[in-house]
């Protein structure tokens, strides 16, 4: 299952991917920011995940368009201190047509907002996952992508016709 990790600038997106990626990330940074992706690879919940992180900065959101392609569903890593830094790639996110869960990093271990006041502020519609995790956690991290992996296989599911 191809997932990509979205959000923007400094939200977390390189440490979601290499905190459990199984296999050495493959990084192509700046030494500052990632110019063209991130790739990790997991295994969790019977899944094989394949762990995209795009660019953060606008000028790289171009490598989107390549990146999309046979993408099952999406992350995005939000940064609850920068709200607003989260409304274009929310908007470009709803443009994909993709499952996507929203992942409010708990920087320093802490929510400094409340869930729903988060939610609130990103103008989430309902039915997308909004949930707390920290980027450096492992754990957590597995938790967050078995939730949006969870989300493409119901989608699946729903997609099916019913038996007669």
């Amino acid at each position: 299952m191809k997932i990509l990790v979205l959000g923007a600038a400094g939200a977390g997106k390189t440490t979601t991917v290499q905190t459990v990626s199984e296999i050495a990330p493959v990084r192509t940074d700046t030494g500052a920011t990632t110019a063209a992706l991130d790739f990790g690879r997991l295994r969790t919940g019977g899944r094989q995940l394949y762990l995209f992180g795009a660019p953060g900065q606008a000028r790289f959101w171009f490598r989107w368009r390549d990146l999309v392609q046979g993408a099952d569903a999406a992350l995005v890593v939000v940064d609850p201190r920068r709200i607003a830094d989260a409304y274009p790639v929310l908007d470009a996110v709803e443009g994909l047509r993709l499952p996507f869960a929203v992942g409010v990093n708990c920087f320093d271990g802490l929510l400094t907002r409340p869930l729903h006041d988060v939610r609130w502020a990103l103008t989430v519609r309902d039915g997308v996952p909004v949930h707390p995790f920290d980027a450096r956690d492992p754990v957590s991290v597995r938790e967050m992508l078995d939730l949006v992996a969870a989300g493409v296989a119901e989608g699946a599911e729903a997609a099916q016709p019913s038996p007669l």
